[in-house]
């Protein structure tokens, strides 16, 4: 549906969808249809391991079908709304209005706006009470859920824990109400039924005098609280192995598999520590498993093992070993995103750094260990130097430091905490050669959350956190250590949206019409309009922000049930008052949080609530069914424990390869394409040569890049192989990997010293094809044009700025002419290392902008230059094409 625009908008792979994996499914003959909306741009989205989970499981229901949405960047919701065309899915392009639910992933606070955005532009009321059982029903799950008061008029319903068992509830429960005919009034209450199901609109708050909540209550049947679904057992939850792999680059690239759920620390300020306990691992099996089937269909290059504390994880050591001695030779690397002081050994270290030499970074979060004690994060400094140390002598480029300020109980000699850790690990560096650049200290502001045992502490007023910043900003300095800081304002809104109630929908509402979008971007936040909306409605953020809740009060989540008990909150807010700290309860005792069935931990009940993880050193198993650290083949297929690969570069051979560009494929930039390719090659195990030394990178390389929006019979590529391969099994294999639009249509082995495609490609062909222009008027003028200079200006972005630039493109033209009335033959050449761009000629000769929807551009031909004139770019070598099909 926006082909004809995409060429107008910024980074137009982000909306052409058929990607690698991606399911359509016939929706002739689906009964409930899903859009999974995630409220911000694609390569935020696609890195979002939720929604892909959701995506796996609705799609594997036979009546039900899941497709894709994102938000359109600001360019083309502009084009969108000026041309009155809706908001569409990616798989089928099918208006999103039409869609019988919608399911957003609601991540982070700062994407409220995004959420009108997709509803505005789908034709859907913006209110709950305002849509009828005609629109489709919207529900909102993620993290943000936990306090969704701030949006609730919004939504339909939320949907509280683990998605993987309710997701299909709500499918069935929808499908068994469509074909009911009852109101959507049953759907709601029906729904309830559902264990982790939210209504806001069947509870009502009331309010005191002062603002204060007085009371939140239920419609009658409803349940005073809503408790959060756990799945108890991630070795026995849907997994995608098959997820949508992007085109373009996206935050986090790579493949990644969830090693467990949940974190035992008990960090107090931690929102997911709480959200997301008990503690549940995969079994190494399970997930040497999950790696092993999602590499060979996405042909991802590194692999990240994802946690909220992948350190803790009991078999870390021997599964890293594991992975690198099965996966080395085929340059995989694999990432531990998040990892904590005290696990970070000198063996996880080299397994790391073995596959990827990559930075660190690590959170000792407070600067002085009596603060650290505040917020229960326990990190010994002696320890935390021993680390620092091993870091840099094995190899690790830089070295970043999380610290968070405004903690509650902060004074000076805490923020000079920090200032002393950055000096002690600053001058640990310089031992290996570091100098300001290669350590960071990064801070961002405290932000009290939900269901936390800090959810009564208030904020730090920005002011007090501008001297915060302005007294690291100095010591820093002087001792050469790079400084960065979140965005103030940007912690304040999400302290508001963090503690705030239904009054705020409003704000929302009107900050999203004075043009808020995507407030999550730094560079997109406007504040001022923000504060202009909060005035608006007479509220002043700082009384979310900074306000100090009594224990007594009613909270605007009282009625949602994460598991853990208030009364274990309260206890844990007075122990942070006092300083003290309680253990791991993976170790110590159970601190009775309340989120475990007693019975199942010990083990008088085969099923129920409770850890599944086992101790790092292998003694007493925190429950008592026990996952083995010694790794085996159990579950694996058998080429999982084959030996190293004994393919030997010593007799590379380089193969050329041709192929087409065209249909959405058009839209991929040069390094998208790049990217395409070689992920299909280790798809399909093709035996590629690497370059040597610390970064080794495929021997691959490409012919003079394509500009965006142009179609190509004719590009190239030489891949180097460590080793002879069939080259006809090698062409419809990878054609059977490709994408549609991309297509291969010769190989032919060539001299592994044969020049680069770049220096011996001279004359470039196209075919340009003209629709609903007047070919009188283009005639006339290439008539009128065919002598004299043709200048055209370009804006081109040098150094973050743009410039306009003069191109006279006349030199570069060998030969123009029509072979039908509305279609040119144009052949340019270069001079030197410069060519034009066809669209430069377009525009020099016609006065036709490249994104011109009637126009279609496609390049039929590439040419060295020999002694006769022109020559094809296999002959160039000399060699005679022995393995071509």
């Amino acid at each position: 549906m926006y082909k004809d625009i995409l060429l107008s908008v910024s980074k137009p792979t982000r909306y052409i969808g058929h990607e690698i994996n991606s399911i359509r499914k016939d929706l002739s003959g689906i009964k409930t249809k899903v859009a999974l909306i995630f409220p911000d741009a694609y390569e935020i989205g696609m890195s979002h391991l939720g929604l892909k989970i959701l995506y796996h499981i609705i799609n594997n229901i036979e009546d039900a079908a899941a497709e894709r949405v994102y938000i359109p960047w600001i360019d083309l919701e502009d084009v969108l709304r000026k041309k009155g065309l809706p908001l569409v899915s990616l798989e089928s392009s099918m208006p999103v209005g039409e869609f019988d639910i919608l399911g957003f992933t609601l991540p982070y606070e700062l994407c409220y706006t995004n959420i009108l955005t997709a509803l505005s532009l789908s034709g859907i009321p913006l209110y709950s009470s305002e849509r009828s059982k005609e629109h489709p029903l919207v529900i909102g799950g993620g993290t943000a859920v936990f306090n969704p008061e701030p949006i609730a008029d919004f939504f339909d319903a939320f949907f509280l824990g683990d998605g993987e068992e309710g997701i299909v509830d709500i499918v069935n429960t929808y499908n068994s109400w469509k074909g009911s005919g009852a109101p959507k009034q049953t759907l709601l209450r029906q729904l309830t039924k559902i264990e982790g199901i939210y209504v806001p609109s069947l509870y009502r708050v009331e309010y005191n005098g002062d603002g204060n909540i007085k009371s939140i209550q239920p419609e009658d049947g409803i349940r005073d609280k809503v408790k959060r679904r756990i799945i108890e057992d991630l070795d026995k939850a849907p997994y995608p192995i098959s997820a949508p792999v992007p085109y373009m680059q996206t935050i986090h690239d790579r493949l990644t598999v969830e090693i467990m759920r949940g974190c035992t620390h008990g960090c107090r300020f931690c929102q997911a520590g709480i959200t997301y306990r008990p503690v549940r691992e995969r079994t190494p099996e399970k997930i040497l498993e999950l790696i092993e089937r999602s590499l060979k269909n996405t042909g991802y290059e590194e692999v990240s093992l994802s946690s909220l504390s992948t350190g803790d994880f009991a078999c870390l050591s021997n599964l890293l070993k594991s992975l690198n001695d099965r996966y080395c030779d085929e340059r995989v690397a694999f990432s531990l995103p998040s990892l904590r002081i005290g696990t970070i050994n000198p063996e996880i270290i080299e397994q790391v750094t073995s596959s990827k030499n990559s930075s660190f970074t690590i959170a000792p979060e407070a600067g002085t260990s009596r603060l650290r004690a505040v917020i229960n994060k326990e990190m010994d400094e002696a320890q935390f130097e021993t680390t620092v140390d091993d870091l840099f002598r094995r190899g690790v480029k830089s070295l970043k430091m999380y610290f968070m300020i405004g903690i509650p109980t902060e004074v000076e000699e805490d923020l000079q905490g920090i200032i002393d850790l950055a000096k002690k690990a600053r001058d640990i560096g310089r031992k290996y050669g570091k100098g300001m650049r290669d350590i960071t200290v990064s801070a961002s502001t405290f932000v009290p959350k939900s269901h936390t045992p800090f959810q009564w502490f208030a904020q730090t007023p920005v002011e007090g956190i501008k001297e915060k910043i302005d007294f690291l900003k100095m010591g820093l300095k002087r001792i050469k250590v790079n400084f960065k800081w979140h965005k103030l304002e940007m912690s304040l809104l999400e302290a508001v949206f963090s503690r705030g109630d239904r009054r705020l929908g409003k704000v929302i509402e009107a900050a999203w019409n004075a043009g808020c979008r995507f407030d999550s971007w730094t560079e997109r936040l406007n504040f001022q309009k923000w504060k202009e909306a909060f005035k608006e409605y007479g509220i002043d953020p700082n009384l979310y922000a900074s306000k100090e809740f009594s224990l007594e009060d009613v909270l605007p989540w009282e009625h949602l049930d994460t598991g853990i008990t208030k009364d274990f909150l309260i206890k844990e807010y007075k122990r942070a008052i006092s300083n003290r700290i309680i253990p791991d309860c993976r170790y110590g005792s159970c601190p009775n949080c309340g989120v475990c069935d007693m019975e199942a931990v010990r083990g008088n009940k085969e099923y129920g609530i409770r850890p599944i993880a086992k101790r790092p050193e292998g003694k007493t198993d925190i429950r008592h069914q026990t996952a083995d650290c010694r790794l085996g083949n159990k579950g694996l297929k058998s080429d999982v424990w084959s030996l190293k690969s004994k393919a030997s570069s010593l007799h590379p051979i380089k193969v050329r390869i041709k192929y087409s560009k065209t249909g959405n494929m058009k839209m991929l930039s040069q390094l998208e394409v790049m990217t395409t390719f070689f992920r299909a090659f280790r798809r399909a195990s093709v035996p590629t040569a690497f370059s040597e030394g610390f970064h080794p990178h495929p021997k691959i390389s490409f012919a003079p890049a394509l500009p965006v929006g142009i179609e190509s019979i004719c590009e190239y590529m030489d891949v180097e192989l460590t080793r002879m391969v069939n080259i006809y099994d090698f062409k419809q294999e990878l054609n059977a990997l490709l994408p549609s639009g991309l297509e291969i249509s010769d190989i032919r082995e060539v001299p592994v010293n044969s020049p680069s495609l770049n220096s011996i490609i001279r004359f470039y062909a196209y075919e340009i094809r003209f629709n609903d222009i007047d070919s009188g008027y283009l005639h006339e003028r290439l008539d009128s044009l065919q002598a004299g200079e043709l200048w055209m200006q370009r804006i081109v972005e040098r150094d973050g700025k743009k410039i306009t630039r003069e191109i006279n493109v006349r030199p570069f033209i060998e030969d123009v002419r029509w072979t039908g009335d509305d279609i040119l033959f144009l052949l340019l050449k270069t001079r030197g290392i410069e060519c034009c761009r066809p669209s430069d000629v377009m525009s020099a000769l016609f006065n036709i902008s490249y994104d011109d929807s009637r126009v279609n551009i496609r390049r039929i031909g590439l040419y060295g230059k020999g002694n006769d004139g022109m020559i094809s770019i296999f002959d160039i070598t000399g060699k005679t094409a022995v393995f071509s099909y």
